[in-house]
This record gives structure tokens, C-alpha cells and sequence, in this order.
């Protein structure tokens, strides 16, 4: 199985969004969703909640989803706080 592999820390959430719709189009049968915390370099500049996206992923696709999860990371206040964030970067267009 050929799958997709959404990267958070090179996307903004709502494009990021678009291309699984895309990929989903162009026949890939999977999709794997990052998580990190930041992005690998300061040039990326990214990384949504990947929680929050599934359900926006889940709910515009009919694509099966999985994600790796950092178990040490889940609970740092800083993740914590971006939650809203990214539901609300999932909901609003990208401009």
C-alpha cells in the first residue's frame, strides 16, 4: 500500500489538509500524520496539533489515518495550549 506521508512541521494545517483531499484524489490509500512539537529547522516554521487535524482529515476523507505519538511530549503546557490553535487554523481557509 502506497501512502501519504502529512508532514506538520512543513504545512500550515489547513494546507495541509487540502493536499491529503489531494492525495486521497490521486489514489493513495493511506495517511500518515506527524506530530511534532516544532518544526526540524527554523525554514519549516510549522506544526499543528496533529489531534485537532485528524478530525477535520477524518471528517472531509474517507482515507484511513495513523500517527506516531512522542509519549514524553503530550502533556507540556506549551503543546497544550496550541490545541485551539490548530482547530482553529483547520477551519479557516489558508490565505
Amino acid at each position: 500500500m502506497i501512502g501519504y506521508q502529512a508532514s506538520h512541521e512543513q504545512f500550515a494545517p489547513a494546507e495541509l489538509l487540502r493536499y491529503v483531499q489531494l492525495a486521497e484524489a490521486a489514489g493513495f490509500r493511506s495517511v500518515n500524520a506527524s506530530d511534532h512539537f516544532f518544526p526540524w529547522s527554523s525554514g519549516q516554521g510549522q506544526s499543528g496539533y496533529t489531534f485537532a487535524w485528524l478530525g477535520a482529515a477524518l471528517a472531509t476523507t474517507n482515507i484511513p489515518f495513523s500517527s506516531v505519538c512522542a509519549p514524553g511530549q503530550r502533556r507540556q503546557k506549551c503543546r497544550t495550549r496550541r490545541k485551539p490553535h490548530s482547530t482553529y487554523l483547520c477551519a479557516v481557509p489558508a490565505t
